[in-house]
């Protein structure tokens, strides 16, 4: 599944970097510098995985970084569902984004919650469906951010299939507070 830098707005393999390739060296052209900086690089702080790549868009290049945290059933290989925080330019407010499975309703939110009993959580709104699964985005209010950085448990995504009934996704608050101070160190 594709990473989701800031609400999927783009793309970064999960493994990072290009694909390796052998280069013909062409008769007499000078080899491309290589920056002293990695095209991709990864940190993990507890049960979030810190990820940046360098990209190029039309103000030059720059370092893209999100937070995330992938979320399989034990026992299977394939994820069930991501969350993710980022930001697309420094100025704007943190971005969360949750891709789900396929099987939602509509109209319906995606709730993230601290437990059960939490009675503010964050709501985030269906943006897409695309093949890795369906997205949805939204800016967690600082007061939730607040308390999920304190949490070192468990959190819940809760989504409406599309039958009707609510499915929760566990996913874990460890390291949360540190992957979150790590990100706003990022240029």
């Amino acid at each position: 599944m594709a990473s989701l830098i800031c609400a999927g707005l783009s793309a970064i393999p999960a493994g990072g970097g290009a694909a390796a390739q052998t280069a013909k060296p062409n008769a007499g052209a000078q080899p491309a510098s290589v920056p002293s900086d990695p095209d991709a690089q990864t940190s993990n702080y507890g049960d979030w995985t810190l990820r940046c790549q360098r990209v190029s868009d039309a103000s030059g290049a720059r370092r893209a970084c999100e937070i995330a945290q992938t979320v399989t059933v034990k026992g299977q290989s394939s994820p069930i569902a991501q969350i993710a925080f980022g930001k697309v330019a420094s100025s704007d407010p943190l971005q969360m984004t949750v891709v789900a499975p396929h099987d939602i309703s509509f109209p319906s939110v995606v709730r993230v919650a601290v437990d059960e009993k939490d009675m503010q959580p964050a709501e985030l709104v269906w943006t897409r469906c695309l093949p890795a699964g369906c997205f949805a985005a939204g800016v967690p209010a600082p007061d939730t951010l607040k308390r999920w950085r304190a949490g070192a448990g468990s959190g819940r995504i809760v989504v409406k299939s599309g039958g009707g009934q609510d499915v929760v996704i566990p996913f874990s608050f460890r390291g949360l507070s540190q992957a979150i101070d790590a990100l706003a160190k990022e240029k």
